[in-house]
């Protein structure tokens, strides 16, 4: 079953080295497993690089069974299983059995070549399943009404894995598309309605949802919570925003907390409030003190103060900044257009970075 784990990062460029592109290739295909994402492509070489460049790119059709890869490599058997199993599910090897053999080739006899056929692939696959998403989404303006801010820019790599349809048992279309895609995680359990409730309330939503609510509506906690809005993230699905009305709010329980709690000399020292003009912090303090502080008066002290600036003061007096989740479109068409258009450019790279190992190594 085609299933190919595509992750982006950057194109290795004024290099002819063929060891850096095969790296990337195989990297941005997902064969490889970093320990952090922000590791070097040059630094995850492992078996799967030795044995695709000195064995299968080399003579990508002699027709390699098992055993000869063996011999000439020093993998162990279980480990070359391994790894034939991720070249096959990708698209990259295609597998003739010969009597009790089984002769495995680079298809069409090119790495070029593979990728071509694999980049066609992808599309198709992830047009079809996304399909489903038309009966899930419902159509809304008001949902992209906030500017997609993310303080600090895209804190998430993009990834997604493209899967063909597995067997559906008890199951509906979109928690197939769900597992399939990898949203659920690694590990996601088959009892286990998370990543589906979330996605139907955000499909739903007609304007961005935060984490307390989805906490609440799931009853699940926060870190689970994130961890399938991040994933979600990851692949263009959903989009964090900043509910700059709420900012207001979020400070007017910080500061009074800290006041009853610590104090005006630690608001104004390491609670932040000294990071703003001291007039604006005295005339804070001065309602503090008064007991007349309300949300609506931060909003009009520090009116005119950056939005980044009122986000750091949320966070050093122990607040959230206040976020909410949206999909990334008004409809369906939207959203998987914009993924859509992702996942092209990818493939257009690797194409591109294919084409050069097969005309570097020739």
């Amino acid at each position: 079953m085609f299933v190919l784990r595509l992750q982006e990062h950057p194109v290795p460029v004024g290099t002819d080295d063929p060891d850096i592109l095969l790296a990337w290739i195989l990297d941005t295909m997902g064969l490889v497993r970093r320990r952090n994402f922000t590791d070097e492509v040059v630094s995850t070489r492992g078996s799967i690089h030795e044995l695709m460049k000195n064995h299968l790119l080399a003579e990508p059709l002699r027709g390699w069974d098992s055993q000869s890869m063996i011999d000439v490599s020093g993998i162990s058997s279980t480990a070359l299983h391994h790894q034939l199993v991720k070249l096959r599910s990708c698209g990259l090897l295609a597998t003739v059995t010969e009597g009790r053999w089984k002769r495995h080739v680079i298809r069409n006899g090119s790495l070029s070549a593979a990728i071509d056929l694999i980049s066609a692939q992808a599309e198709i696959i992830l047009k079809q399943r996304m399909s489903i998403l038309d009966e899930v989404i419902s159509h809304s303006e008001t949902r992209m009404s906030h500017d997609p801010l993310q303080l600090g820019g895209e804190d998430i790599p993009f990834r997604i894995i493209i899967s063909e349809q597995g067997p559906i048992e008890n199951q509906t279309s979109l928690a197939s598309l769900l597992r399939d895609f990898g949203f659920t995680g690694d590990r996601g359990k088959e009892d286990d309605d998370l990543c589906l409730d979330i996605f139907t309330l955000l499909g739903g939503a007609e304007i961005p949802l935060t984490t307390d609510f989805l906490m609440k509506e799931t009853n699940e906690s926060r870190t689970r919570v994130l961890g399938v809005l991040d994933r979600f993230r990851s692949a263009l699905l959903v989009e964090r925003v900043l509910l700059e009305d709420r900012i207001s709010h979020n400070l007017f329980i910080g500061l009074t907390h800290q006041w009853t709690q610590r104090g005006e000399k630690w608001i104004r020292g390491r609670g932040g409030l000294g990071r703003i003009e001291q007039q604006v912090a005295d005339r804070i303090i001065s309602d503090l003190k008064q007991e007349k502080l309300t949300t609506e008066s931060i909003s009009k002290h520090l009116d005119g103060i950056d939005t980044e600036v009122k986000c750091l003061l949320v966070n050093t007096l122990g607040g959230r900044v206040p976020y909410g989740y949206r999909l990334t479109g008004k409809d369906a068409n939207a959203i998987v257009s914009r993924l859509l258009s992702r996942v092209q450019r990818i493939l257009e790279r690797l194409r591109m970075i294919s084409k050069k190992y097969d005309q570097v190594i020739s």
